[in-house]
């Protein structure tokens, strides 16, 4: 699993360009399981067993990044965010311009601290404020390039295991559920099921988790469960604020919801049975209620409704170039997913999906 999460996790593959992620998702998955396609959302979708009720299990394959906005005649290059990205994370940061000739890595450039005036730094960062720095010396050198407004730019690849259960880089959100997609993929692939299991590696869950609402529609999948990962505490957020911790095992969610009232109230006899598949083998977990969205909040919504259920991976510094997460817990969310499935029957699933 981990020599699959690091390949994973440098790949780049912002929202809407997930191109060589979904090669890779696609080719792994094709190695474990007898149906796997890519619709033409790109979202790479593997089927194994049969019977009457499916389970939809979904993933993201996106990343946050950025997109060229403008090129100026010095060869400086403007961007426009890809995502949810706190502004001042970018600050010095190395990334990767993603053209069809190729990457160009460069640098997001930012004005000296020697030559800032006292109302510069009382001024919020503002994306305007930013640019990347290709080391080039004009548009023309850009453009020879290959490099052109709306290309894609990632985060520069950072994998690096630190402490004795950490990792850090980029995209681990969300590549840690992508490796734990491939990992169950590996471990059903020769159980017997009376049911039949979807697969799903969905694109675009950054900007409004839009391939997992077309996979959804298409599957009519009885019940889904989403793996992605959750903003954990550090030492300055109020408890109250962030009350899950990297190193505590994976988060069963009771609720999501953002600032516009979008999420996902999960539902309670799937959340119920999946802490009782933790309680019986052991494994450490946690319970949440998040002030985000996941997958789950165009899943649930979608055909007649789809019952859902959420499993997190706490993990710090979220949607930044270098997060943090326990490598422990990425295993335990695994196992959990497994010992969950090789449990189920269409019989437990049609008890799961009654709301009366």
């Amino acid at each position: 699993m981990l020599k699959i999460f690091e390949k994973l996790a440098q790949i780049p593959g912002g929202s809407g360009f997930e191109e060589k992620l979904i090669e890779c998702m696609a080719a792994e998955l094709k190695r474990r399981l007898p149906d796997v396609s890519v619709d033409p959302m790109g979202n790479v979708i593997g089927k194994l067993g049969k019977g009457k009720k499916s389970v939809m299990v979904c993933v993201h394959s996106d990343e946050v990044g950025m997109l060229i906005k403008y090129i100026d005649p010095k060869g400086f290059i403007y961007f426009d965010l890809n995502g949810m990205i706190d502004e001042r994370v970018l600050l010095s940061t190395k990334v990767d311009i993603c053209t069809d000739k190729g990457i160009y890595t460069g640098v997001v450039g930012v004005k000296n601290r020697h030559l800032l005036t006292p109302e510069d730094i009382k001024r919020p960062i503002s994306i305007s404020d930013l640019w990347i720095d290709l080391g080039a010396e004009s548009a023309e050198e850009v453009k020879r390039w290959g490099v052109e407004i709306g290309d894609p730019i990632a985060f520069h690849p950072n994998f690096q295991k630190i402490g004795k259960d950490t990792i850090i880089s980029k995209a681990i959100d969300n590549r840690a559920g992508c490796t734990i997609l491939i990992d169950l993929a590996e471990r059903m692939k020769a159980k017997k099921m009376d049911y039949q299991l979807l697969f799903v590696a969905a694109t675009q869950e950054e900007i409004g988790s839009r391939g997992a609402k077309v996979a959804a529609q298409t599957l009519e999948p009885d019940m889904a469960i989403v793996i992605d990962t959750v903003p954990a505490s550090d030492p300055i957020t109020p408890p109250q604020q962030a009350t899950t911790e990297c190193g505590k095992g994976p988060v069963i969610r009771s609720m999501d919801v953002n600032a516009l009232g979008w999420g996902t109230i999960y539902s309670k006899k799937i959340r119920k049975r999946l802490m009782a598949t933790a309680e019986k083998n052991g494994i450490p977990h946690q319970e949440d209620v998040a002030r985000t969205w996941t997958d789950a909040a165009t899943i649930h919504t979608s055909g007649r409704g789809i019952p859902c259920g959420g499993i997190y991976i706490p993990r710090r510094y979220s949607h930044s170039p270098m997060e943090l997460v326990k490598w422990s817990d990425v295993e335990r969310t695994a196992d959990l997913l497994y010992l969950f499935f090789k449990s189920l029957s269409s019989a437990a699933i049609s008890d799961l999906v009654r709301k009366v």
